[in-house]
Order: structure tokens, then C-alpha cells, then sequence
């Protein structure tokens, strides 16, 4: 995931890093682990490769969706932002061994909390 989906990023890499997960993922259908779960560090991470598996292939999917830059998100191959990206967020479902992706507006803020940031953007801070 460092070398592959880090800070920066380009489609090559996140589809590179995509086949490297799928053969994580089959690899660790066969894991298994001796001991107790006592004292036993190996158990413990045999125990959450899944689910580390799992959020690698939602972080590389997203990357690979969203085909601009913001923030720690940076596609050299799409270095600008885009406003439309902007207002929508990622969510992903898992479907069977699949995952599916789609983009849902981001919801409007509460009154509240506008004012309290637009009483900070006054202030100066």
C-alpha cells in the first residue's frame, strides 16, 4: 500500500496495487495459524489481515475512482481538483467478493455549525 497507493498516485499504480491485493486475498484463504491466541502476535494479525485486506481494496478502488486531486489524495496523472468531486462523497458496499462504488452528495451542513464557521472566518482565525 506505501509503495503502490500512497500520497501520490497514478491509475498504473492503484491497478497494480488492485491485482496485488486480489492475490493477497486468495492467499490468505488458506492462512492459518498454530497457538494459542495467547502471547501469539501471529494470531492476532492473521486475524485482521481480512479486514485490512478489505479497507486496502475500498482505499484503492476510491483512489482509482476519483480522478482528480485533493488534499493527501494526489493523482499525478490528474493533478487538478475538480469542483465536482467537491460534492459528492465515495461509498462503497460490499457485494459478495465485490465491492460496488457510488458517489452520494455530501450533506448540507447544519445551520449551527455555518454559522459557527462563518463567525471563525470573520474573526480572522
Amino acid at each position: 500500500m506505501q509503495n503502490l497507493v500512497g500520497i501520490f498516485r497514478t491509475e498504473e499504480d492503484l491497478h497494480s496495487a488492485l491485482k496485488k491485493i486480489e492475490q493477497l486475498q486468495e492467499r490468505s484463504e488458506q492462512l492459518a495459524v498454530s497457538g494459542s491466541r495467547m502471547f501469539n502476535p501471529g494470531w492476532h494479525l492473521a486475524r485482521d489481515l481480512k479486514s485490512m485486506l478489505t479497507v486496502s481494496e475500498a482505499a484503492t478502488r476510491s483512489a482509482l475512482a476519483r480522478r482528480e486531486s485533493r488534499g493527501a489524495h494526489s493523482r499525478i496523472d490528474c493533478p487538478n481538483l475538480d469542483a465536482a468531486w467537491g460534492k459528492q462523497n465515495t461509498v462503497i458496499s460490499r457485494r459478495g467478493r465485490s465491492m460496488e462504488l457510488r458517489q452520494m452528495p455530501v450533506p448540507q451542513m447544519p445551520g449551527d455549525l455555518q454559522s459557527l464557521l462563518a463567525d471563525e472566518k470573520g474573526a480572522g482565525a
